[in-house]
């Protein structure tokens, strides 16, 4: 036995059988939890790690070229030992994307031969029209030596169509590209059960749409019917302060039905607009009028409201308005005073809507434009369906726009939105040498050879267009004067500037990083959403190493470590 296993090839398939018998103990137990998900990933990633094991074992042999055949050999027949115990697909291909190697798996699911599934063979299993368009991604995977991961249908060996899910990475002997090794998985059972939640969630939608429409209908004749006897009531009369609180509630329940009826709507993509230039200013006076109607209890005081023209839906954007106020009143039960403010400023409109209420918890702020979604309050229970603030986010993004929250909890909050003025041009001041210097009222940027940096500056509210307009320009000074660092600091933004984010991350970061920028360090802004817009940016990219700091002097000093 000692002689047995002091031989390293006794040693390697000895090393095999306990992963193996492993792998197989792992099955038992996570059929119990997940089996879905769970053990094909731990499948996937024990395989993986023995594959690493051959390879680098291969890699590290320098002796003769008889005893390299045996020990290529060796590791051979054990890649292929372990593959045919995973419990799903696994292949390998060459440098030139032809299939060298399937496991029995593979023959098990497709009904193909081993010999039939080499070279390009395999791709008599797919479906037709995927055929062709997989084919390319392929060639392009190839080319690239990128990682690979893809969704797509599958016909078994009785001809059925199965939805699977194809992981591979490229593999290296030394520097040279051999080819890719992946996985296929059967996920036919999870997309359809995705399928028919989403099934469900239609006919839900279609359920709300219907229910509102018919519900509209009968209201609508109450209303005015209450309208009626409203007139042909004297004041006086007792009935008449019934019919006050009865049409205080139709109101309620006609807000609820036309909530219910844009979320329809918004989920199907069909809420309409209707866009044409008005008087943002007036618009928003109006608004608070007929709120200060509908609750004469509270104060709505309009601190400033700069006269400005807007090219949008005036309708859903008075809506908004609605909608704020009347959360702001809502969870201010106990101080009666709303401060609005509306301001022109570097080409945006900010609206802030500001209560003295309940205040809303940290973890819970980017929460609260969630559909259906509701401050908990274990003392006091608010009413409504938690619908306004989402279809008012909506809105919002559809004109461009962004919203966040400022809060403390017991002190209140202030609800924002923020909706460029894109008929307007900015003319502030530019300061440039053309090089690398560049300040304007939202940016400045300072090139320094020295210390291989660029340091950024980001001042005030962003919205898309500005963070673009920002971002090409450090685009193109670091073309003018190379360095392979960024200093990016937020810590002046104010708001949110999320419509970005998606740009920042597929277009602004690999064009520096193209550019020769390696290493970023990136300085939060106060504003919990601008941090999240930022770590979505991050989160989406992998062209360059960034990390975030909450002081200047951290971050200047990562950057100098480097």
């Amino acid at each position: 036995m000692k002689l047995l296993t002091t031989h390293p090839t006794a040693k390697r398939n000895l090393f095999v059988f306990f992963l193996i018998l492993l792998l197989l103990i792992l099955s038992g137990i996570f059929n119990l939890l997940q089996p879905l998900i769970v053990l094909p990933l731990c499948f996937f990633l024990v395989f993986m790690a023995l594959l690493v094991l051959f390879f680098f074992e291969e890699k590290k042999l320098v002796v003769p070229v008889a005893d390299s055949r045996i020990s290529t050999e060796v590791n051979e027949n054990g890649f292929k030992l372990i593959a045919d115990q995973i419990p799903f697909m696994v292949w390998r291909s060459d440098a030139d994307g032809k299939c060298i190697y399937v496991n029995k798996k593979w023959i098990e699911f497709t009904g193909l031969s081993y010999e039939e599934s080499l070279g390009f063979g395999f791709v008599k299993s797919m479906a037709i029209p995927e055929n062709q368009r997989r084919r390319q991604e392929w060639w392009k995977m190839i080319k690239d030596h990128q990682p690979y991961e893809l969704k797509f249908q599958l016909k078994d060996k009785t001809g059925e169509l199965r939805w699977v899910l194809a992981q591979a990475n490229a593999y290296y002997i030394g520097t040279g590209f051999m080819g890719y090794i992946g996985s296929i998985i059967d996920i036919t059972q999870q997309e359809n059960s995705t399928i028919a939640i989403q099934e469900l969630s239609d006919r839900k939608d279609e359920f709300l749409s219907i229910a509102s429409h018919e519900l509209k209908t009968p209201l609508t004749s109450i209303k005015a019917l209450f309208q009626l006897i409203e007139r042909n009531i004297s004041p006086d009369h007792l009935v008449f302060r019934f019919l006050g609180r009865a049409n205080n509630n139709i109101l309620k329940l006609e807000t609820l039905i036309n909530d219910l009826l844009d979320v329809s709507k918004i989920n199907a993509g069909k809420l309409s607009y209707d866009y044409s230039e008005f008087a943002f200013h007036e618009m928003l006076n109006e608004a608070i009028l007929n709120m200060q109607h509908i609750a004469p209890d509270y104060q709505l005081v309009l601190q400033k409201s700069d006269p400005v023209l807007f090219m949008g839906d005036k309708f859903r954007l008075e809506q908004v308005i609605f909608n704020f106020l009347s959360n702001a009143i809502k969870y201010s039960p106990e101080r009666k005073e709303i401060i609005i403010n509306s301001e022109v400023l570097n080409g945006n409109i900010i609206v802030s809507v500001q209560d003295f209420g309940i205040g809303i918890k940290k973890e819970n702020l980017t929460k609260i434009f969630n559909r259906y979604y509701r401050v908990d309050n274990t003392i006091m229970k608010f009413e409504g369906l938690g619908l306004g603030l989402f279809i008012s986010s909506e809105i919002i993004k559809r004109h461009h726009g962004s919203f966040w929250i400022e809060s403390e909890l017991g002190e209140g909050a202030t609800f924002y939105f923020i909706l460029p003025l894109t008929n307007q041009h900015k003319h502030a001041q530019v300061l440039t040498d053309e090089f690398s210097y560049y300040e304007d009222e939202t940016i400045k940027i300072q090139i320094s050879a020295e210390e291989d940096r660029m340091d950024v500056n980001w001042t005030g509210y962003q919205n898309f267009k500005s963070v673009q307009d920002g971002c090409l320009i450090m685009l193109d000074l670091v073309k003018k004067n190379p360095c392979t660092k960024i200093l990016n600091d937020n810590s002046e933004v104010r708001g949110n500037w999320s419509e970005a984010s998606d740009w920042v991350s597929a277009e602004c970061l690999p064009a520096l990083a193209a550019a020769g920028i390696t290493h970023v360090a990136w300085i939060y802004s106060p504003s919990i959403f601008s941090q999240l817009a930022a770590e979505k940016s991050v989160d989406l990219s992998d062209h360059i190493t960034i990390r975030f700091f909450n002081d200047k002097v951290s971050a200047a000093a990562w950057l100098d470590s480097i």
